[in-house]
């Protein structure tokens, strides 16, 4: 009996000890599974950082400059000897022969081998252009341009990349702000109900309230319920764009920068046309095509050259034992008469070059109209932070006035409800005006052709 009340001690100690270690246990399980889930918190610099570098767009951009660089040397090598090896073996059914009929000289008929029934062929041959017509130079002006124009492509897509960068993490953080809006919508509709129900309760109103409140209540969930999923959206489109996985759990630090200063658009304008990567693109793309009309024009001149080619061979003659020969020479050739297809070919180019001189104005123009856009949508998305940001203010009032006299019988349910549509309505407009200025203003960067390698700054803000 006494053995049986220790072994019962026993067991319940050592309940207790299991139940105490896996309680302290616990939290560094539940750390480690938070640890797992935890989202990776980026800045924005980070963001810009990682896309930069793992981008598949980028990542193309920057191989064509690999590309352009291998063209490029490519025509050097024109001005270049060429120097080729070839060899050969031909076996032949019987060897070539010379046959003599009956005659004056010979009196019987005669077949002399010219040859073996086995050729050896081996040789060197060296090429070596002259002159071309300037064709070579066109070419090698043509591919020095092409490189000059893909690098500022590749500067182009950076800065194209850095705006939807931009784009896609303050879509997370308005997103997230909506959300809340959602949220604090749905909390005022239940506290509102839960006032509503009371009354009802004590007949101080009637049924149609209740019935109208809790579908108000529905309403504002399902808006909350779809705010959720524009968060998760918005993560994944962010991901998509810094090449990371789609469903990796990412977080944004809240962060906005509203630059306070003025513009002066004349200067805007000199900034863009000087920083822009397109414009020196198509310059360089128009120097190409100048090029081009080059390379077209050479074919009206001779094109002269030498070449040369040593040669060790044997059973191509009588003579058995292997044989060298060599030679150089020049040659010439020219065209005489190819039906205008050399006069086609240079109004071709031609044409190329006036049809990138018109897309150049039609550049500057569209970046003049870029650079203004930004700017007007900036300068109306900062009055718009401020007209909504008293909105909100008001909006605030007039539900806290709404719900005290209707709880006091002196106001009607409908006005409390329409109020706190307003007050989502207003939250909604000021959270979209600043969405809008942050973008307008990474807009209005990309326009001027702000440095992709400018350090981003950024400007904690609270409830904005």
């Amino acid at each position: 009996m006494k053995s049986s009340m220790i072994l019962a001690m026993v067991k319940r100690k050592i309940k207790y000890t299991a139940g105490f270690i896996l309680l302290l246990l616990l939290p560094m399980y539940s750390y480690a599974e938070e640890a797992e889930t935890m989202p990776e918190v980026l800045t924005l610099e980070d963001s810009i950082n990682i896309a930069l570098k793992n981008n598949h767009a980028l990542g193309a951009a920057s191989e064509k400059i690999t590309g352009a660089k291998e063209k490029s040397w490519e025509a050097k090598t024109l001005f270049l000897p060429k120097f080729k090896a070839e060899s050969s073996y031909t076996h032949l059914n019987e060897p070539p022969s010379l046959d003599l009929k009956a005659g004056v000289l010979t009196p019987q008929a005669l077949s002399i081998e010219t040859g073996d029934d086995n050729m050896y062929n081996a040789q060197a041959v060296v090429q070596q252009p002259l002159f071309t017509g300037g064709k070579l130079l066109s070419l090698n002006k043509q591919a020095r341009n092409n490189l000059e124009a893909t690098k500022y492509n590749y500067e182009e897509a950076k800065q194209k990349l850095i705006l939807q960068v931009k784009e896609a993490y303050f879509g997370i953080l308005v997103a997230q702000k909506y959300r809340e809006v959602c949220q604090e919508a749905v909390e005022q509709m239940r506290a509102h109900l839960k006032t509503v129900r009371g009354l009802y309760s004590a007949g101080t109103v009637s049924n149609i309230d209740l019935l109208r409140t809790e579908v108000q209540l529905a309403n504002a969930e399902q808006v909350l319920i779809k705010a959720e999923n524009g968060v998760e959206l918005a993560r994944s489109s962010f991901n998509t764009i810094l090449a990371r996985d789609l469903n990796s759990p990412v977080d944004v630090v809240n962060v906005f920068e509203i630059i306070e200063q003025d513009y002066n658009l004349d200067q805007l304008l000199k900034k863009a046309k000087s920083n822009r990567p397109e414009v020196y693109k198509i310059k360089h793309n128009i120097e190409m095509a100048k090029a081009g009309i080059g390379i077209a024009q050479s074919n009206y001149w001779p094109q002269i050259g030498l070449f040369g080619n040593y040669k060790y061979h044997k059973g191509d003659e009588p003579v058995i034992e292997w044989k060298e020969d060599w030679m150089v020479g020049a040659n010439v050739s020219v065209d005489i008469w190819n039906w205008g297809e050399t006069k086609a070919q240079v109004g071709q180019a031609r044409a190329a070059l006036r049809e990138l001189e018109h897309l150049e104005a039609q550049l500057k123009d569209g970046i003049a109209l870029e650079v203004k856009s930004a700017l007007l949508s900036l300068e109306e998305a900062k009055k718009r932070i401020k007209v909504s940001e008293k909105a909100v203010i008001q909006a605030q009032e007039s539900l806290s006035s709404a719900q005290i006299g209707y709880k006091n019988a002196r106001v009607d349910n409908v006005e409390v409800l329409a109020a706190q549509l307003a007050l989502t309505e207003s939250q909604t407009n000021h959270l979209e005006a600043i969405y809008n200025c942050i973008l307008s203003q990474a807009k209005l960067e990309k326009a001027i052709g702000l440095p992709a390698e400018a350090k981003v700054s950024a400007k904690k803000s609270g409830g904005e």
